[in-house]
């Protein structure tokens, strides 16, 4: 007689299928009676029919599930098994630190439950970011864990290995696509970027996978207070390589814009006649600013024709001037100006010289001295040149709009200087006519002669 076997509930079992409905298997399990596996019980999801799927014959692996006396049967299902199977390759996949993919089932308060639970802190940035969003999506996981106690599971999944690695693919993506980058660009090259980051000094400006550096010296020839008056984070600027030190490029937006001295040439030429105001006064002359960040020097030398005109005294900071411009160099922002060539040079005519007797006016009488004029230009005769005799008071003998006859004693163009004198004008006179009669060597009845008649003229004069 064949033994039969005496199944129990939880017992692995393998038979023969004898029969085969839509909805029930029928399994030969040497025993009292046959096992059934209705199609709950036999996959997840559960297939449609049996029709088709199974044939008599094929053989089944699954567990006893439940028996019962009346009516007699055997309950089998697969499920168990087919859990079991996905645990141990779930252990496997833990093992060989596989990737696997993964749905989202939940979005939980602690992390995401796919067929293993995902903590955040395992979970990229960016999707954490956006976890309300991975509802029914696949993730890319590593299995950390995979453990049973008894009915309960345990399965820990992560991302961080997966992220990590990406983002060390992608940095190292990076550096190889900027190094690329890097040795196109060359000192002196003209190019387009984005402002990616404004900073007190400098900004950041970035060129696909490279960035340099634009200072604020370097964004306008005029001087900038703060960067973002002018700049704006996504803003396309144009820029020089002015300086490319390994990975380091040092950039100028100024550098392709003409410089305010160059602007200021385009409109003014040398001889023009402006106006500037005076910022500074310097040992040897007067910085004028013309336009903004226009500098000029008014040189000493320069302020008038009279050499001993110090004008600077009198000239106050902040105030308006006209000069004439002399040159503008561009390359060195250098502009020399002039105020004299805008003044009359009295001294232009002059052509008296040293001995000649002229007649001129007097046009001023001061303490010790006349004003006259001289073919336009200022002379003086002293007091002591006025008379052979002492003169107390000027202004007895003198006054302004009389013409007199002095003889040149200086005539120093270099220095403005005009001396005169009327003295010495009236003893050329007197010798003169002392010599032209010492000549005639007349004694008169008394027995004197002219020459001891104008020695004692001459005498007084001493």
């Amino acid at each position: 007689m064949q033994n039969i076997n005496i199944p129990r509930v939880g017992q692995i079992v393998e038979g023969n299928v004898i029969k085969v409905e839509e909805n029930t298997l029928y399994v030969d399990l040497n025993a009292m009676t046959e096992g059934k596996i209705h199609l709950d019980n036999y996959a997840k999801p559960a297939p449609q029919t049996f029709i088709g799927l199974i044939a008599i014959g094929d053989t089944v692996k699954a567990r006893i599930q439940k028996i019962t006396d009346e009516p007699a049967q055997i309950l089998l299902s697969k499920l168990p098994l087919i859990e079991e199977e996905a645990f141990l390759k779930l252990q496997e996949v833990v093992k060989n630190e596989s990737i696997i993919s993964a749905s989202v089932k939940k979005v939980d308060e602690k992390g995401l439950l796919l067929e293993a639970f995902l903590p955040y802190s395992h979970l990229d940035f960016d999707l954490v970011k956006n976890k309300e969003q991975l509802r029914g999506q696949k993730l890319e996981v590593q299995l950390l864990e995979a453990t049973k106690r008894g009915r309960f599971q345990k399965i820990i999944a992560s991302r961080k290995k997966i992220f990590e690695q990406a983002r060390q693919e992608a940095y190292g993506a990076r550096l190889k696509a900027r190094e690329d980058e890097l040795l196109q660009i060359k000192t002196g090259d003209v190019i387009k970027g984005i402002v990616d980051k404004i900073e007190a000094y400098a900004a950041t400006v970035k060129f696909g996978h490279v960035a340099g550096l634009l200072r604020i010296s370097q964004v306008s020839h005029y001087r900038i207070d703060k960067l973002d008056d002018l700049l704006t984070i996504g803003q396309e600027v144009e820029v020089k390589v002015i300086k490319k030190e390994g990975n380091r490029l040092d950039l100028s937006m100024k550098a392709l814009m003409p410089t305010p001295y160059e602007e200021y040439a385009k409109v003014h030429h040398k001889a023009e006649t402006v106006e500037g105001v005076v910022v500074q006064k310097l040992p040897f002359g007067i910085i004028v600013e013309l336009a903004r960040d226009i500098r000029g020097l008014l040189h000493q030398s320069e302020f008038s024709w009279n050499p001993n005109d110090n004008y600077d005294a009198y000239v106050k900071i902040g105030e308006t001037i006209p000069v004439a411009i002399l040159s503008i160099d561009i390359k060195k922002e250098k502009i020399a100006l002039s105020r004299r060539v805008l003044l009359d040079n009295p001294w232009k005519d002059v052509t008296v010289r040293r001995g000649d007797v002229i007649q001129v006016p007097i046009t001023g009488i001061e303490r010790n001295i006349i004003l006259v004029n001289v073919q336009g230009a200022d002379g003086i005769i002293k007091q002591e040149e006025l008379s052979i005799d002492r003169v107390a008071k000027i202004d007895e003998l003198f006054a302004i709009g009389d013409t007199v006859e002095a003889i040149v004693l200086v005539a120093d163009k270099s220095t403005w200087t005009m001396e005169l004198s009327i003295k010495r004008v009236k003893e050329k006179e007197l010798r003169s006519d002392f010599e032209k009669f010492m000549e005639l060597e007349k004694v008169d009845e008394s027995g004197t002669n002219l020459g001891e008649l104008f020695e004692d003229k001459f005498k007084k004069k001493k």
